[in-house]
């Protein structure tokens, strides 16, 4: 059965969706009452899977959790940290909890999170697990056992519009929309410039696309070297801007920014939503939902 996010993507409606951040703790109350704040006012929100490569409480159950309060979920899977074998138990216990929708991402390297000693799994890659997805879908897990019930997924991918060179990104989306990608989700972009040269090139894609935007924090943007994030390059000239305010200018500045960001994105027509991240600053997405 569609969801509400799947469907309002099909009927070409705007979606606007938010992250919400993975605590550090078995307490979800803070993250409870922040998605709370959301409702209504979010197509979906998306549950990442440790992302920037940083520990955080199990997703499945931060997903069950807003699930079960009535919102609608984008669970995260990601191959870094879980091979084949657990990755298809997890996608199994989402559609069993009724989340359906998926974003297939292989998940930055454990070097650049809080435990570079990790090993990486990496035993399948984005393009893969879709298509294992798939293969579930058709009744039969990755080693082509048949599975006693096919779930159903709605599967999405994530592309970094802002690389360069955009070929070798571009070949490895389309591989992504073959292997059964239904809609995509960009890495954070900061202005319409940065991602004007995607969008000259991706005209024939055939699913819808979101953009994300992301809120720094404030300690990001004082620590800041240019690439400093994995795939989300922040104008230097936006970056000395903020570095000369004081941290009150900062957050009023920076939600300032996104939202005329959001409205450009909107405005422009080439995109089906956006996707709101936020670095520890959840609670003043609420500030950029209309």
């Amino acid at each position: 059965m569609a969801d509400r996010f799947q469907e309002g993507l099909e009927s070409g409606s705007f979606q606007t969706v938010a992250r919400i951040g993975q605590p550090r703790k078995p307490d979800l109350s803070n993250e409870i009452s922040i998605a709370s704040s959301w409702k209504d006012k979010v197509g979906a929100i998306l549950v990442p899977d440790n992302a920037s490569a940083k520990m955080g409480v199990s997703s499945l159950i931060l997903a069950d959790r807003l699930k079960r309060d009535g919102h609608e979920i984008i669970l995260t899977l990601s191959c870094r940290d879980t091979n084949r074998i657990g990755l298809g138990s997890v996608a199994l216990g989402a559609a069993a909890i009724g989340i359906e929708t998926l974003l297939c991402v292989s998940g930055d390297h454990t070097t650049s999170g809080d435990h570079p000693a990790a090993k990486p799994v990496y035993d399948l890659d984005s393009v893969q697990m879709l298509s294992m997805l798939n293969g579930m879908q058709n009744g039969k897990d990755s080693a082509g056992n048949p599975l006693d019930q096919a779930p159903s997924f709605y599967k999405g991918a994530v592309v970094s519009a802002t690389a360069e060179p955009l070929g070798p990104q571009l070949m490895k989306v389309r591989k992504k929309i073959t292997a059964g990608a239904k809609f995509l989700i960009t890495l954070a972009v900061f202005t319409p410039e940065q991602v004007a040269p995607f969008l000259e090139v991706t005209s024939e894609l055939t699913v819808p696309i979101l953009a994300g935007v992301l809120l720094p924090s404030y300690r990001e943007i004082v620590d800041y070297r240019d690439r400093a994030i994995p795939g989300t390059p922040i104008p230097m000239n936006l970056v000395s801007t903020w570095k000369g305010l004081d941290e009150d200018a900062f957050r009023s500045a920076s939600i300032d920014h996104v939202r005329n960001l959001i409205n450009k994105l909107r405005d422009s027509g080439k995109f089906a939503g956006i996707c709101i991240s936020a670095s520890n600053r959840e609670a003043d997405i609420q500030e950029l939902l209309l």
